[in-house]
């Protein structure tokens, strides 16, 4: 059993957004993540982090975007995600529409985030506060989305169900797969009983992802 981290006292009433960065904290291992706007405002926070703590470090990365925004060269006024990897914490910031941007904080010297657990959480945010999407996004085809899955045995990582509609879900595994894997990465084709397919990924921290919504 994943030993979880404790959920700092909140000074605010949580709402949609703070659920999703919640999710994005346990998909990515972040101590804190904050959505914050163009003026350094955090719209919403979750984490083990205080919460002025990361309220601060929000608005001083909404600092670090205005300035490569304003920067001469093209190639930093488009920069869409930053990475500050520290000996004490490290950072990640992703910007969205309008200003806004999602702001992670993260272990000492880590520096790596499961680009499916981002994408998810941008979709996510984005609907709930009516922003549009990144435009690397619009017309993706893969949707990748996490999901409970249960494998064959406590030791084993080869799926046999998916939790769906408030059961667990048998799969038939058609193979391995491994396209597009990262390092510690586990990926499988799998089929429904209704003949669906999907693929399963499992990430370095246990997560499971599915390609596409899991389909009723």
């Amino acid at each position: 059993m994943r030993k979880r981290r404790s959920i700092a006292t909140r000074d605010q009433q949580a709402s949609a957004f703070g659920a999703a960065l919640l999710r994005l904290c346990d998909s990515t291992g972040a101590v804190g993540a904050a959505l914050v706007d163009a003026e350094g405002e955090t719209v919403d926070y979750a984490g083990a982090l205080d919460p002025f703590d990361i309220k601060v470090a929000a608005a001083e990365c909404v600092i670090v975007l205005a300035v490569l925004r304003s920067a001469r060269a093209a190639h930093l006024r488009e920069t869409r995600s930053v990475q500050v990897r520290g000996a004490h914490k490290s950072f990640f910031i992703e910007a969205l529409a309008d200003g806004y941007a999602i702001v992670l904080a993260l272990l000492p010297h880590a520096f790596g985030i499961s680009p499916r657990a981002m994408d998810e959480a941008v979709r996510e945010l984005c609907a709930e506060a009516g922003l549009a999407l990144p435009e690397s996004m619009r017309g993706q085809k893969e949707r990748w989305c996490r999901i409970d899955v249960r494998c064959e045995s406590s030791r084993s990582k080869r799926p046999n169900a998916i939790w769906l509609a408030g059961t667990w879900v048998p799969l038939e595994i058609l193979g391995r797969w491994t396209s597009e894997l990262a390092p510690r990465e586990i990926g499988y084709r799998a089929r429904l009983a209704t003949g669906a397919e999907l693929t399963l990924v499992r990430e370095r921290l246990g997560r499971w992802y599915s390609d596409a919504p899991i389909p009723q």
